[in-house]
């Protein structure tokens, strides 16, 4: 077998270099696209929009408005923010010398019902049981030199955890998505009418009763909620 020049086995590893990343890249691009947020999102863009008034019964469609608070609201865990539902996530970096990852180690998620206002209408917006896909728009890390602050600390604490290690801190990220007051969010579902009493009448001579929409989840057709703008529009 003839020798391979040093020019040739450069070529041949670069070209491993290129399958490599190219094959994380596909990987990474796979596991996005079958992603729970992502399917939701998918779904929520593919749906028929109608307003909040003309939407009928028992009519699945995707509805976006802004979201209000309706008797109460949530504190958001890590940045204290005023919500009507939040999701965060910790997770930890791992190494083994070779390789190193991110494996997500404490997820607490909760929501409260609030009101859905499109100008058209308004609906009752009952979180339990939804599929939910909401941007994360508050982010913080921890690790050897920086302990997590106050927040953090009592988050990682409620859950049985620390940011400390066998020597130094643990290396950790925290990730915070919430639905927050006033913010354009998009629901896909259905719903039912019920006389809207904090609305005034349509008619005061009549004293016709306008209407809201309350939407829940059912077993075959959980609420579908994002905040994401791609599913806004």
């Amino acid at each position: 077998m003839l020798p391979t020049s040093p020019s040739r086995a450069g070529k041949l590893a670069g070209v491993e270099v290129l399958l490599i990343f190219g094959g994380i890249a596909v990987f990474v691009t796979l596991a996005w696209y079958f992603s729970e947020s992502a399917k939701i999102k998918r779904e929520l863009k593919s749906a028929p929009r109608m307003s909040l008034r003309e939407l009928p019964e028992s009519k699945r469609a995707r509805v976006v408005g802004a979201a209000q608070p309706l008797e109460r609201t949530l504190e958001a865990p890590l940045t204290g923010r005023t919500c009507m539902y939040y999701v965060v996530t910790v997770e930890q970096h791992h190494s083994t010398g070779r390789s190193s990852y991110w494996k997500q180690i404490i997820k607490e998620e909760a929501g409260v019902p609030f009101v859905l206002d499109d100008g058209t209408g308004r609906a009752i917006v009952d979180p339990r049981s939804a599929r939910v896909a909401l941007d994360v728009d508050g982010k913080g890390d921890s690790g050897t030199f920086d302990e997590p602050n106050e927040r953090e600390t009592a988050f990682l604490q409620r859950h049985g955890t620390t940011g400390q290690g066998w020597i130094f801190n643990k290396r950790l990220r925290y990730r915070e998505a919430i639905i927050e007051l006033g913010e354009r969010v998009a629901i896909l579902g259905e719903g039912v009418r019920e006389p809207d009493p904090d609305a005034p009448p349509a008619d005061a001579y009549r004293g016709d009763q306008p209407t809201r929409v309350r939407m829940t989840s059912s077993a075959r057709f959980p609420l579908l909620i994002s905040d994401s703008p791609d599913t806004t529009q």
